[in-house]
């Protein structure tokens, strides 16, 4: 008699198998979310590293421009990069700052966020396959340079 409750206190105490597969699964969701938001976060961050990087550019180019230097000119200078999209710098115009003619030029530059696809080829950026990606247009940027004597 003895015996056959020491073997039921034992089976009592045993986790039965739907116990063991609820408990697996329980971790394995949490596994999974856990790993989802580790991957979202990444690529947030990537995200803003990519921003930044088109800001650094797109302030490089004003820079260029209040030191002279023509569209065409900080076009060829900048170098290129993965993750830009497209670099336009409008044709300078003249604008009246009180009594003072100012040369200005717009600057507008976009950002491919989604890294997944963008590939470096032999030196270029290999964007001919880029399809439905996440692009974000930088705000514009409207650079101002006083004349010069020489007219420029």
């Amino acid at each position: 008699m003895e015996s056959c409750l020491q073997r039921g206190a034992l089976f009592q105490r045993a986790y039965s198998l739907i116990e063991v597969l609820a408990a697996s699964s329980i971790i394995v969701i949490a596994l999974g979310a856990a790993l989802s938001l580790g991957i979202a976060t990444v690529s947030q961050e990537e995200s803003g590293n990519r921003i930044a990087r088109g800001l650094s550019i797109q302030e490089n180019a004003a820079r260029l421009f209040r030191l002279g230097l023509s569209p065409e000119e900080i076009i060829r200078l900048v170098p290129s990069d993965p993750c830009v999209e497209g670099l336009s710098i409008s044709t300078p115009y003249s604008v009246m700052a009180g009594s003072v003619s100012v040369m200005a030029s717009d600057i507008d530059l976009t950002v491919i966020t989604n890294p997944s696809k963008v590939r470096w080829r032999s030196g270029a950026s290999n964007s001919n396959k880029l399809e439905d990606q996440a692009r974000r247009a930088l705000p514009k940027i409207t650079v101002y340079r006083p004349h010069t004597r020489a007219g420029h």
